[in-house]
């Protein structure tokens, strides 16, 4: 029954590409011949395996809750985040010397519920460490500056393109993202992501146990 459910399915992953050494196939043309002599279970648990460790290991950490699914990239701590609004190139910047900027690219994932209305804003979500201090975000709309001129991405100088920021709908199985931007005191752990509406799902960038006796 299990190979006849993953024949059934084959038609819709044969196309995606795969890389092996130095090597580009087709999926189903790797699956084919492993399907005939019986080897595909075995294929297709190394093939997920190679995917869970090598595709984007060091930025994007997802994690589910009951309804939504939480993905974000890794922190990048910047002096100055800019966006364009209507024309107008906007910049912001730590509020003090002690203080840093930080994006962190977001994803929400509706997979249960027919509709979830949003609202993301500073009690939506902080930034901040399991066993100490949260930080919410900042709007960025309203802690911005305009500049005349534009503005290139450079050595701590980063595009945050599109906003995730206000109120939104999100359908069953459509997702809705962007950066959301944080200023926070030099020195804080940047080791969770906590969003919490609609449900409460933290996102961790760091192993609070590793090292944990």
């Amino acid at each position: 029954a299990f190979l006849s459910r993953i024949r059934l399915n084959l038609k819709d992953i044969a196309l995606y590409e795969i890389t092996i050494g130095s090597k580009k196939m087709r999926l189903g043309t790797f699956l084919k011949p492993r399907i005939e002599s019986g080897l595909l279970a075995g294929c297709l648990i190394a093939l997920l395996f190679v995917s869970a460790c090598g595709a984007n290991d060091d930025k994007d950490r997802g994690v589910a809750g009951r309804n939504l699914e939480v993905h974000a990239e890794n922190p990048i701590v910047v002096d100055k985040a800019f966006f364009v609004d209507e024309g107008e190139t906007r910049v912001i910047i730590p509020s003090a010397s002690n203080r840093q900027i930080v994006v962190v690219k977001t994803t929400i994932v509706n997979r249960t519920s027919t509709v979830i209305p949003l609202l993301v804003d500073a009690e939506a979500v902080k930034l901040g460490d399991r066993r100490g201090k949260r930080y919410e975000a900042i709007n960025p709309f309203e802690k911005s500056k305009k500049i005349n001129g534009t503005l290139s991405e450079g050595i701590r100088v980063k595009e945050i393109a599109p906003i995730f920021w206000d109120e939104t709908e999100l359908p069953r199985d459509f997702q809705v993202g962007g950066y959301l931007v944080f200023d926070i005191p030099k020195g804080l752990i940047i080791g969770t992501l906590f969003w919490d509406e609609v449900e409460y799902v933290p996102v961790d960038f760091v192993d609070y146990w590793k090292n944990r006796n």
